[in-house]
């Protein structure tokens, strides 16, 4: 995973850095070009889905991976070296939430009504035997202070920020 992850972050690094906006996190890390599928259930589907299978996971991180590559490829956008994370964090999502749409206001929108982040700044899945396994994305510097905020007034432990000795192990 150590390779697929530095590179999928890099590209994600690119991708969100130039688009992510606070004033509208929500709707500037949901793109239509990285939009899977999947997003077209409903929230409630997503989540029971998200938790049910590793797969489904796994596979949304795929295809917004694969179309982000291809969008960078296409405009010969470069990526950019991943030391201190170019201002960004990477948080892990494990989708066991509560649901009760909390962190909404407070993230303006980068977290939804189901505390899912926005899609454009997944880029890898990691099977840990537990629900669905995780989610990883990287979150623009501009974004840091909202997600902390919509983080912090989630009532259970579902999404967090990643520590050092887990990026580490991540990165190889």
């Amino acid at each position: 995973m150590t390779t697929d992850f530095k590179l999928q972050l890099a590209e994600t690094i690119a991708w969100c850095s130039a688009r992510a906006v606070a004033e509208r996190a929500g709707e500037t890390t949901r793109s239509a070009e990285l939009m899977s599928p999947f997003f077209q259930q409903d929230g409630d589907t997503q989540v029971r889905r998200l938790l049910d299978t590793p797969a489904v996971g796994a596979e949304v991180v795929d295809f917004i991976v694969r179309r982000r590559r291809e969008a960078l490829e296409r405009t010969r956008q470069p990526l950019p070296p991943l030391g201190e994370l170019c201002g960004g964090r990477v948080l892990m999502t494990d989708f066991n939430t509560d649901i009760c749409a909390a962190a909404t206001a407070p993230s303006n929108g980068f977290l939804d009504d189901y505390d899912i982040p926005g899609w454009d700044t997944w880029f890898a899945h990691e099977d840990t035997g537990r629900f669905g396994g995780v989610v990883y994305g990287w979150v623009p510097p501009a974004l840091v202070e909202l997600a902390e905020r919509g983080f912090s007034v989630i009532p259970v432990e579902c999404i967090g920020w990643v520590d050092a000795t887990d990026l580490r192990r991540l990165l190889g």
